[in-house]
């Protein structure tokens, strides 16, 4: 059977798992001073992740709280420290239904934290939605169980070189024509590399967009000044840099680069397509406006992520139907994106132990 990279990738991951063996990665070192190192923590840090669930009532499919409640259960269940979502939470941050639906995750038992998303602001000012997320800012950091968590934020476009807006209130639906998007302006970078580089602790990046895909509208214009942050950090402190973690663009996919793992997040919800279908009942259509461009899951995807201060990263993923029974395929919709990943309902399993000495 011939594989694609991806395929063995994945294969290789999931039989990892079932093996009880682990994947190793080696870093080369080429040394650097070196900051006095934190105590370990007595047990490793447990997290659940999960991206885009997009709860827009009236619009896109599962949009009621269901999807949230089995997330966040399974979050308490698995005894997590923490949630993470990846971006796009809500679509408007006002209405009394998406008001009572963040309250839900903001006041949980296990803290959840957020990532603004391109759609976070699509009927808000961008402070406003910052506010309801009890954020700080659009980009912060902070540490928790040994690790500090850097939180990025893309969400700029650009119409004159050098010069970036942040989106709110759906402003970049209507930016220019030759208009740029997906962009960590200068200030962020310099803040990023301080970051970064002033941490006690091992650091895992979350943005919504992708710093390993291509900048295509799925990864970040200047993902390579970016990537060269974690890559000189890494050299002066190996490991400094670990895990890079990404939604947007509902794809499950990892990928090792530079000894740093970085994960393309499924969408606990749906797919997203230009092209419209007709593949769902009529009844659900004319409750879901959106759907004709959704295909769903049936159940919420999460993963319950695992870090150890050795440099194992654990994932549990998880597996849900398509919603109906429909798939892309049957919808006459394409499998695969342009980078040759697949739409299915899925987030997969890995464990793996990185060699930093």
């Amino acid at each position: 059977m011939n594989l694609t990279k991806r395929e063995f990738l994945s294969l290789s991951m999931m039989g990892a798992v079932a093996g009880g063996s682990r994947l190793a990665a080696t870093a080369s070192s080429t040394g650097g001073a070196q900051l006095a190192a934190p105590v370990a923590p007595a047990r490793p840090l447990k997290v659940c992740v999960f991206a885009d669930i997009h709860y827009h009532p009236g619009s896109w499919t599962n949009d009621t709280p269901e999807f949230l409640e089995k997330v966040m259960a399974r979050a308490e269940s698995a005894g997590c420290d923490m949630m993470i979502h990846l971006g796009d939470f809500v679509h408007n941050v006002n209405t009394p239904l998406t008001k009572d639906y963040i309250r839900r995750y903001n006041e949980f038992r296990v803290p959840g934290y957020h990532i603004l998303g391109n759609h976070d602001q699509d009927g808000t000012p961008w402070k406003q939605t910052t506010d309801a997320y009890r954020m700080p800012d659009g980009h912060y950091s902070f540490d928790k169980g040994g690790f500090r968590f850097v939180v990025a934020d893309p969400n700029y476009f650009s119409e004159t070189p050098g010069a970036y807006i942040h989106h709110e209130l759906g402003n970049y639906f209507r930016r220019g024509k030759g208009s740029t998007i997906n962009w960590i302006p200068p200030e962020q970078l310099e803040w990023m590399r301080d970051t970064i580089f002033n941490s006690p602790h091992p650091c895992v990046v979350l943005s919504h967009q992708s710093f390993e895909r291509p900048p295509n509208g799925a990864g970040v214009m200047n993902k390579e000044e970016v990537q060269a942050i974690f890559n000189e950090a890494n050299r002066r402190w190996p490991g400094r840099v670990r895990l890079v973690m990404n939604g947007h663009m509902h794809m499950d996919y990892l990928r090792v680069l530079d000894n740093i793992l970085y994960w393309d997040v499924n969408s606990a919800n749906y797919q997203w397509f230009g092209k419209k279908h007709t593949a769902y009942p009529a009844d659900y259509i004319a409750t879901h406006r959106g759907a004709v461009h959704n295909i769903g899951w049936k159940e919420p995807l999460s993963a319950i992520l695992t870090l150890w201060p050795n440099g194992r990263i654990k994932i549990e993923g998880s597996r849900s139907e398509y919603l109906f029974g429909v798939s892309p395929k049957d919808a006459g919709l394409p499998e695969f994106d342009s980078n040759g990943r697949y739409t299915r309902p899925v987030i997969q399993s890995a464990d793996m132990t990185f060699n930093y000495a």
